[in-house]
């Protein structure tokens, strides 16, 4: 990675003279003061790519062909990176931003770009497939970005085409294997931003690029524990930590780019060296429990750590589960757990409600029947409690289970550690509530005892409170340690769900190389899914189940879903975008705001596109 940190006031005027020689010399004007890291652009633009401004030539532009086989040869980053492309772009698309990850050579491989500025970017030569290299195409956010190897602002007349001098780039690179370039995460507008406006959003775009650069270490490091770092707040954000990669001896291999400024020294000083050497562990590596935070110093400073362990390792050894005293608690296994496969949306509330639950408060997981809710707080309560106690779930709607919570609830107070899952947590009665405050109240008393809570329910802890089914007392010990899932409808990136659980359900069945028809895909994309991820899942098995070629047709999904998709007219044979509004619409009952929310957009730019299809219509 290259310093590309301010650079002294003498050696700016050398470089702004240097570049008045030479605009001198090939008959242009002397440009006025640049900064730093565009004025050396600019310079190399003269000196060594022999560019003028009006002769820069327009962005040259692969074949769909070739643009599909540079993805297809970086699948697995691709992978990674497309939720997140999606993610920043809604985050971004109201403020008239583009969004793009270029390769390494500076090819634009995904793009994301609402359709009212299609035309405006396109005429600067701003196109999926293009090809940004600094050689090519002068200073420019991303071919700038990848040749320095760091963030960059480029703002209008500062890049040195003329053709692209109305735009403004902000662009970050991702890094991947040993500091190594992957690509360059670049947003555009065609307005000029002030400087305020542009640091926030270079922030914004700097932490989307740390995410993606975790879990790209994540899929191609996944068989290596991995050291995760930061600052010692209690509370860390997971993109704001510095992940260190450790072979089997506990010596560091590689590290993020984070880690650099967590640790204030470049990973790839460190690679080789052991990291009980490193570090001043409370206890050997080994005797760190997986996932859960503990303390340790660098070079003087205090720091939290988390040490996950590769997917390939055997769980930590647990003391054996005491016999549960009603069918309806069970004790669950690590091994038994379920896989949970989230989109970047849960990732971050699945990371929310890990640090709630590993900082001692009770944890209520409520959400739409289907979303998936005793999935997540199993994820939640062994990414806290493997390796340190048991994990047992209770059915809080039988008989059987009130009085197996009774007598679980008493035998949790004389273990040392134990994880509660409370499922159907709304049918609780006030008899039990009340043990389950006395639970809340004793839990804190003795040295090493730890006792998580996890209440699992349909209804958010207020609106239990308002239906009088829990206790005032009780809501107030519970407030604001909380999780609600959203419903599937709402995922940003309904499409990548439906293939991450196609991919599963054919693994789980035994069914792979099938592919899903293109009908089939736009039908179960413009479903409700009233019955969330249980419904999708559901669906998916019975597609699998019928499907006897390779490809999943519209007649293998359930009869009731291609019957509901159709009577709301929101299938592949109404592409067009004024056909989906209008049917979203008369689906919401004319409700703006619900039917922004079922498209995924904001309410400012369902408004926009309402009135570009009353202007078109009336053309």
């Amino acid at each position: 990675m290259r310093n590309t940190g301010m650079v002294g006031a003498g050696a700016r005027d050398s470089i702004w003279n240097e570049i008045g020689r030479l605009c001198l010399s090939r008959g242009m004007e002397k440009t006025p003061g640049l900064p730093g890291v565009v004025a050396e652009s600019w310079k190399r633009c003269l000196a060594d790519y022999n560019l003028t401004p009006d002769r820069v030539p327009r962005a040259s532009v692969l074949t769909v062909t070739e643009v599909r086989d540079l993805m297809e040869e970086r699948e697995d980053f691709v992978r990674v990176a497309e939720p997140e492309i999606e993610r920043l772009f809604l985050r971004l698309v109201d403020s008239e931003y583009l969004v793009s990850l270029a390769s390494a050579q500076g090819v634009t491989m995904l793009y994301r770009c609402d359709y009212q500025y299609l035309g405006e970017l396109a005429s600067c030569g701003v196109l999926p497939g293009s090809v940004w290299s600094e050689a090519e195409q002068g200073t420019n956010g991303v071919g700038t970005c990848l040749h320095e190897g760091g963030m960059v602002q480029i703002v209008g007349k500062q890049h040195y085409g003329l053709h692209t001098q109305a735009l403004t780039c902000i662009a970050v690179p991702v890094y991947g294997r040993g500091g190594a370039v992957e690509c360059a995460l670049n947003v555009t507008t065609a307005r000029l931003g002030d400087g305020r406006v542009n640091r926030v959003v270079q922030d914004v775009v700097q932490r989307s690029a740390w995410r993606i650069e975790n879990g790209h270490f994540a899929r191609i490091y996944r068989d290596h524990a991995v050291l995760r770092l930061s600052d010692y707040t209690g509370d860390a954000d997971p993109v704001d930590e510095g992940r260190l990669v450790l072979d089997a001896a506990g010596r560091i291999v590689d590290g993020t780019s984070r880690s650099a400024g967590v640790l204030r020294s470049p990973a790839r000083d460190l690679v080789g060296a052991a990291a009980e050497d490193l570090f001043d562990l409370p206890a050997d590596l080994g005797s760190v429990v997986p996932g859960r935070p503990f303390e340790l110093t660098f070079r003087g400073r205090r720091l939290q750590g988390v040490l996950t362990l590769p997917e390939t390792a055997d769980p930590p050894r647990r003391s054996a589960a005491r016999p549960m005293p009603a069918p309806a608690a069970r004790a669950v296994a690590p091994g038994g757990q379920p896989r949970l496969r989230p989109d970047p949306v849960t990732q971050q509330l699945l990371d929310r409600a890990r640090r709630l639950l590993a900082s001692g408060l009770p944890l209520i997981v409520s959400g739409e029947t289907g979303t998936g809710k005793s999935e997540f707080a199993l994820a939640a309560a062994h990414a806290c409690f493997d390796g340190d106690g048991d994990v047992i779930v209770l059915d809080c709607a039988m008989d059987s289970g009130r009085a197996g919570l009774e007598s679980v609830l008493r035998d949790s107070l004389a273990r040392p550690s134990a994880c509660l899952l409370l499922e159907q947590f709304d049918d609780l009665d006030d008899r039990m509530q009340k043990l389950l405050l006395g639970l809340l109240d004793d839990r804190q008393h003795g040295a090493g005892r730890r006792i998580g809570l996890v209440a699992i329910s349909r209804m958010a802890p207020e609106q239990m409170l308002k239906e009088g089914r829990l206790r005032p007392e009780l809501l107030h010990r519970l407030k604001g340690a909380s999780v609600s899932l959203p419903p599937l409808r709402t995922t940003p990136n309904l499409e990548g769900v439906i293939q991450t659980l196609f991919r599963a359900e054919q693994e789980a069945m035994g069914r792979s190389g099938l592919s899903l028809d293109r009908e089939v895909e736009l039908a179960l994309a413009n479903y409700h899914w009233p019955g969330n991820l249980r419904e999708l899942r559901n669906a998916l098995r019975h597609a699998l189940a019928l499907a006897e070629r390779a490809v999943v047709e519209l007649d293998h999904l359930p009869d009731d879903l291609v019957e509901e998709v159709a009577r709301r007219d929101l299938t592949a044979r109404s592409q067009s975008e004024a056909s989906r509004i209008e049917a979203a619409l008369r689906y919401n009952g004319g409700n703006v705001t619900l039917t922004a929310r079922y498209l995924g957009v904001s309410r400012a730019t369902l408004y926009r596109k309402i009135q570009i299809e009353k202007v078109r219509g009336n053309a």
